[in-house]
């Protein structure tokens, strides 16, 4: 009788984690559906003296990264589960063996996802801005990670602590917006032609100064 009741938890248990990751895919899905729905949620600014702490490391850290290189992005942010990805060719690769140049691969980051379960709605970002179809990128890279049945390959972003690294190899505007309290979230649309999200000049100089040191250091290769 216990070993009938174990297994009747246990197929309780694995029913309603499937009900839940469809549930959470398809709010997922019918959110990113709305072509406004980034209008309506909210993003976080990096604080100063986490900008300027996590610079300094990166820029000693970001060289050692298992691979390094430069990406176009061949298609927008989707939303999958509680994670985020985006579909890009590499262009050239600066470090490692894999992935090749001229291989469509999708990007994924643990700092990248949608949070919808407390407000402010939010997108996670890693404090760096969803990367422009069309455009091109420096990208540091930890390792590939299972695709679950994805015949394209997928890898994972380097990431330190909070910082995203990945540079765009275009100029960007970067608006700063003051959130007052503790919080350092602000409305998606107010800073949504940002490459970075930083709360003060100095912290977002930080972070430019680093894209610019890295873009100069593999230009050079």
């Amino acid at each position: 009788m216990k070993c009938k009741w174990g297994s009747c938890f246990i197929l309780f248990i694995v029913i309603v984690i499937i009900v839940f990751g469809i549930f959470e895919k398809r709010t997922y899905t019918n959110i990113a559906e709305d072509k406004s729905y980034l209008d309506e949620l909210y993003v976080a600014q990096l604080p100063e003296n986490i900008c300027l702490e996590e610079t300094e490391n990166l820029s000693v850290n970001l060289p050692q990264v298992p691979v390094i290189i430069r990406v176009s992005v061949l298609g927008d942010v989707e939303h999958i589960g509680g994670t985020s990805r985006q579909l890009v060719k590499v262009e050239d690769v600066y470090k490692g063996t894999e992935p090749a140049v001229g291989q469509d691969i999708y990007l994924t980051c643990s700092r990248w996802s949608l949070s919808l379960y407390s407000e402010p709605y939010s997108i996670e970002r890693g404090f760096v801005n969803i990367m422009e179809v069309g455009g091109e990128y420096l990208v540091f890279i930890e390792n590939q990670v299972d695709g679950l049945g994805e015949k394209i390959p997928v890898y994972q972003v380097y990431v330190e602590n909070a910082f995203t690294p990945i540079f765009s190899y275009q100029e960007h505007e970067n608006n700063i917006c003051e959130t007052g309290g503790e919080s350092t979230y602000v409305k998606y649309n107010q800073v949504c032609e940002n490459e970075f999200f930083a709360t003060t000049q100095k912290g977002m100089d930080a972070l430019v100064g680093l894209k610019k040191e890295m873009i100069e250091k593999y230009n050079e290769k």
